[in-house]
């Protein structure tokens, strides 16, 4: 059995927004969605409950909610379900939203967890180039009310109008 390693990825971004904005980004699909690759990530949001992002076209991931503080701490469990199949131990995210002046916030991503063995130097790579994409795209919604034009794996989807 492979070991869980203190690797750990840490992305930090600003952006223009309330605490209260980010969180409901971060916990809404119609948002998820324009950001987060065209997945909807669904969940009661309460501690316990299951966490999927929901795609069309591929298999996203899931986890498990460990904390929901509203509208600073937001934490979960993150791995594929093939992953999860294979007996691989999930990660875990960590986000943390705090005021930055009177405009702004801080947003922290620290993703912890992996395995102390090539597949978990990968998947820190792996997560190296998506936390970036997404949050460049997150900041980009929040900012300008349009979803960041990004190629392939990172496309935005559009939520269904309800007019």
């Amino acid at each position: 059995m492979t070991s869980t390693s203190d690797r750990s990825y840490v992305y930090t971004t600003y952006i223009r927004a309330t605490p209260e904005q980010v969180f409901r980004a971060l916990t809404t699909p119609e948002f998820t969605m324009q950001y987060w690759g065209g997945a909807e990530l669904t969940s009661t949001w309460e501690v316990g409950s299951p966490l999927e992002a929901v795609h069309p076209d591929r298999d996203d991931f899931i986890g498990t909610i460990l904390a929901v503080e509203p509208p600073h701490r937001l934490s979960y469990t993150f791995t594929g379900k093939a992953e999860e199949a294979a007996g691989r131990a999930p990660t875990t995210v960590e986000f943390t939203i705090s005021p930055f002046g009177d405009e702004a916030v801080k947003l922290q991503v620290v993703h912890t967890g992996f395995t102390d063995d090539e597949q978990g130097a990968q998947d820190v790579r792996n997560v190296g180039e998506g936390w970036p994409a997404i949050f460049a795209a997150l900041k980009t919604l929040l900012e300008t009310g349009r979803p960041l034009p990004a190629p392939g794996h990172f496309a935005p989807r559009s939520p269904a109008s309800t007019a």
